[in-house]
């Protein structure tokens, strides 16, 4: 199902594990700095990014609010 919600990563507390850019690679990418981004879509796999968030270690992806 696709979402027009934006999936959100506090990378205060990322660990760059790369498990979202792993489950969701059309969503989730480490970018040139090193760091993990948003890929801008106008919606989003919604079960690729719930599965992201089951998944991350850090519990630090989410849905914007």
């Amino acid at each position: 199902m696709k979402n027009t919600r934006k999936p959100i990563i506090d990378l205060s507390d990322c660990i760059l594990c790369g498990v979202c850019v792993d489950v969701a690679p059309l969503v989730f990418r480490m970018n040139p700095s090193g760091y993990i981004e948003i890929v801008d879509l106008a919606s989003y796999p919604e079960t690729q990014i719930q599965e992201a968030i089951r998944n991350c270690p850090a519990r630090c992806i989410g849905w914007e609010t």
